[in-house]
């Protein structure tokens, strides 16, 4: 079975834009999710999170997935752009940690058209009537949230981009484990060494 191993620098930097493009479109692959991790000033520590990888734009290598807008995470982008993420794929045994800078989308037309593609029931986490985290009496049901609250909805929904400048890929292997770390500039390689697993 062929590993990282057995790969030059640029080809392993190929295959993990293949896999986490891969991750995006398909709900079942183990890219799929991931945790994105944020510093909390307030209380100093990261604060993580599991979010849904929904894009993969591989000419800067950045990664997207959509946010509340009244969630911590955005607060803590605010104070620092500098963020986190993990996947973790069990089946190929591929694990990335990424180091990025992460905003969120300025450009409302892309937003709009993302939310106008959304299924429904992706569209009921932003009509809840509070901010993620709040406090509330109960738990709330869907068929409680007003789908037609002019002040939730899109107005509340975002998206993060997350710009990839580091990687640290580790691939178990019964043979021996295989690790490197990748440098990227606006989604080009400029760095690759082999690391100890």
């Amino acid at each position: 079975m062929e590993t990282i191993r057995d790969k030059k620098f640029t080809e392993i930097y190929s295959h993990i834009l293949g896999e986490i493009e891969r991750g995006s479109v398909d709900r079942k692959h183990g890219f799929h999710l991931l945790n994105f991790s944020t510093y909390d000033e307030e209380s100093g520590y990261p604060d993580s999170r599991i979010v849904v990888l929904r894009k993969l734009i591989k000419n800067n290598f950045t990664l997207r997935f959509h946010t509340d807008l009244r969630s911590k995470k955005i607060a803590h982008l605010q104070k620092n752009f500098k963020s986190f993420l993990l996947f973790y794929n069990q089946k190929s045994k591929l694990q990335i940690r990424i180091k990025c800078d992460s905003q969120l989308l300025s450009d409302e037309k892309s937003k709009k058209d993302t939310w106008d593609k959304s299924q429904e029931i992706s569209r009921r986490c932003y009509y809840v009537p509070k901010a993620p985290s709040s406090v509330i009496d109960k738990p709330i049901l869907n068929d409680d949230l007003d789908v037609e609250d002019k002040n939730l909805g899109y107005k509340v929904f975002s998206i993060i981009e997350a710009k990839v400048v580091e990687l640290d890929i580790l691939e178990l292997n019964y043979s021996g484990h295989v690790r490197v770390k990748m440098e990227v500039q606006n989604g080009d390689l400029i760095s690759s060494r082999w690391i100890m697993p």
